[in-house]
Order: structure tokens, then sequence, then C-alpha cells
């Protein structure tokens, strides 16, 4: 992002002007969530490259074009939007209704990144809030950042403690491995794990940019409500000399790496500690692209 703004100002902004587009054809209205989203981004927009936000206004023109075609194309057609809070379970960003069909759009700014779970509220996350699983895991959370304070001798930042900070990762990792082994010993999680990471009944909806330009170079739709549902999962840690990740193999030939990484560079003095995971599809088949531009 130029100018040192945040990185989701260009995935708001995005959302935002497809949104706003979608309002200037007849029959929409917005839910009240969306309307509120719509006055927070205003100015975010406003704020971004201007080249960029230009490729982003053609973007959302033809992105509108290919949505009401979807949603029943019909001249004077009745149809809502709604725009998805950040801490929504699943990926889907803009959801669509006409009385004919809802859209769930994921819409990204150069990639088709996956939701990026925090590691204390990963059970939540996959289903399973005020369950004893849930509390057994944010015990055992809670005992590794009480762990780390006490092996970092109370450090301020994690720069300083290089060793503890590794240590810390391995052992986040390990117990959130854990904890889904513990869950998938009694109920059938694969399934809610790779929907919340993965949303497979979205359509993600891809604008790409040139780097250095910020021209539009392209518009992908691609359909995840077509990926196969997984049935069994496994999970592994990897760890590395620097770094660790949790692994997680479905059997619809997927593969997600979840690369825990510190969200802050500062270590909070009590309560959870500022952590979490990078989702990356390893292994696993995407459905074939729609071009629209």
């Amino acid at each position: 992002m130029t100018s040192g703004r945040a990185p989701n100002d260009n995935g708001r902004s995005l959302e935002y002007l497809i949104t706003a587009e979608l309002q200037k054809r007849p029959g929409c209205s917005l839910t009240q969530r969306a309307s509120r989203a719509q006055s927070r981004d205003s100015f975010t927009v406003s704020q971004i490259n201007q080249t960029l936000r230009a490729s982003f206004t053609k973007a959302a023109t033809t992105s509108a074009d290919w949505i009401i075609s979807e949603i029943g194309g019909k001249p004077g057609m009745v149809f809502k939007v709604d725009r998805a809070d950040d801490g929504d379970v699943g990926v889907a960003d803009l959801i669509i209704s006409s009385k004919k069909k809802t859209l769930l759009i994921s819409a990204k700014h150069n990639h088709d990144a996956l939701s990026h779970p925090r590691p204390y509220s990963l059970v939540k996350a996959v289903g399973f809030e005020g369950t004893s699983f849930e509390s057994d895991h944010r015990n055992r959370m809670a005992k590794i950042s009480d762990r780390f304070r006490s092996a970092s001798n109370n450090a301020r930042t994690y720069h300083a403690v290089p060793d503890a900070k590794l240590q810390l990762y391995y052992d986040v990792c390990d117990e959130c491995a854990k904890s889904l082994a513990n869950i998938s010993k009694k109920n059938q999680l694969a399934e809610q794990v790779f929907n919340f990471l993965v949303s497979p009944g979205c359509r993600k909806l891809v604008v790409r940019t040139d780097s250095e330009t910020k021209s539009l170079t392209g518009i992908e739709v691609f359909d995840y409500t077509r990926i196969a549902k997984p049935t069994s999962i496994s999970t592994r840690v990897d760890r590395r000399s620097r770094a660790a990740s949790l692994v997680l193999d479905f059997d619809n030939g997927w593969r997600i790496d979840l690369r825990i990484h510190t969200a802050s560079s500062r270590v909070s003095t009590s309560g959870q500690l500022s952590l979490k995971f990078d989702a990356q599809r390893k292994v696993g088949k995407l459905p074939p692209a729609i071009t629209l531009l």
C-alpha cells in the first residue's frame, strides 16, 4: 500500500467501489451495516493511490455488470447488498441477494487469500464456541503466554528475545494441532475447518493491477462452490530454524499452511499475546477462472 497505509485499505476500497457501483443500478438497496461500512470507508478510498483508485473504479463497473447477470439480470430487479464484518466466519466480503439467488463474493486485490485465524480463537472460529474444547484450548494457550513471558524475562518486544519467540511459535502450533486433534476424535471437523479457511461457498473475485504503475491488468472470478468438501483432516507442525507452521492436510487434496507470526512488535504485559496465522494454499486444485477483463 502506498503512503504507508494499512494493506487492508486496498481491499476495503475495492469493496466500497463495487458496492457504490451496484447502488447506481435500479432496484438496489443496502443493508444497515453495508451503509455503515460505506460511510466508514469513503475516506479510505480517497486516500489510496489515485491511479489505483481509477483502476478499482473501472474494475467495479465490470464486476457489477457480472454480479447483476449472476443474480438474475432483469430490468428493475430488486436486490440487496450486504457487506460482511471483518470478524465474520468465512471469507465472503459482499452478500448480494435477489429473489432468485444469493451470491457470496470474496473481493481480493492481486491474490486469492484465505482467512487468517487467530490462535487463541481458533476453536471458536471452526464452530466450537462455548464448548469444553474451547475452554481447554484457551487455558492451554494462556499457559503458553505465561511461559513465554517468564522465559523472556518480561521483554517489551519480540525482537529482543528471538529464541523465546521461536519456542513460542513451536508451542502455539503444537497446542493448536492438539486442539484440532481432540475435536476430530468426536466430531466431523474437516468440513468446518475447511469452510472457515477457504469459504467454498464463495465466488472469489480477484482484481489484478500492475505492482508499479497501478494500472488494471485483469479481473478473474473463481467459483469456489465447485471445490469438493473434505471429510477428514490431519495436522502436523512444521518446525523451522526461524519459523513454524501448523500444516493441515485434507482428503480433498488440499494442503493449507498456517504460518504463525506476531501481529505486533510489542509484547503485551498481560492477557493474550499478539499472534496470528498467515494461511496459504500449498496444494489444492482451484476451479477454472472466469475472465471478466
